[in-house]
């Protein structure tokens, strides 16, 4: 990531009232039921934070991680609102390391760096759980994307080794111009 990404998401951020909604992305919602509320949780590329908010809701000391100043300002503010607290840090998440089993909950949607990968993995404690979500390559017929920001097919599902998959899917949703892959995994 660089300052034009950076300035790219304060832009988005700064032109809506909230970009992505307030609720939390449904996969995420879906699957509480498998969540503790237990520990710390982080999200990546937190964006105006309604997951690391639903995360907190559920009882999680969260860790809310983005570029964009913007983006984490408004997630803030709307913990404010909702009476939530959680810890946030802007970091370019090209270099950005996550510490080994230091999270309960780690949250990763709609946002894809390989790098982070193994990171993600070791920064997992014993019984801790991934979800995450982010578009695949059949969704670039639907958008300008580049190949390299969206998923292979099973390339999700194979990229946590040592993890459980507790639930996966891949949706290719030709009327709502949109395809992603999803999962839920636990280290064991």
């Amino acid at each position: 990531m660089s300052l034009k990404d950076k300035e790219k998401w304060n832009a988005k951020y700064e032109s809506s009232a909230c970009l992505a909604g307030r609720e939390p992305v449904p996969w995420l919602a879906d699957h509480a039921g498998l969540l503790s509320g237990q520990g710390m949780a982080l999200d990546i590329a937190m964006g105006e934070g309604r997951n690391a908010l639903f995360a907190a809701s559920l009882g999680y000391d969260v860790l809310g991680v983005d570029i964009s100043d913007v983006g984490i300002a408004r997630a803030e503010s709307l913990g404010r609102e909702n009476k939530l607290t959680i810890r946030t840090q802007v970091a370019d998440l090209d270099h950005y390391s996550i510490e080994d089993d230091s999270y309960d909950l780690i949250l990763c949607f709609y946002f894809l760096n390989r790098h982070l990968f193994e990171g993600i993995r070791k920064g997992l404690r014993p019984g801790g759980v991934l979800m995450y979500e982010t578009f695949t390559v059949d969704y670039l017929q639907y958008s300008g994307f580049r190949r390299e920001w969206v998923l292979e097919k099973n390339e999700l599902l194979e990229a946590f080794p040592g993890l459980s998959v507790l639930d996966y899917r891949e949706v290719d949703e030709p009327e709502n111009e949109t395809a992603y892959a999803s999962l839920v995994a636990r280290k064991d």
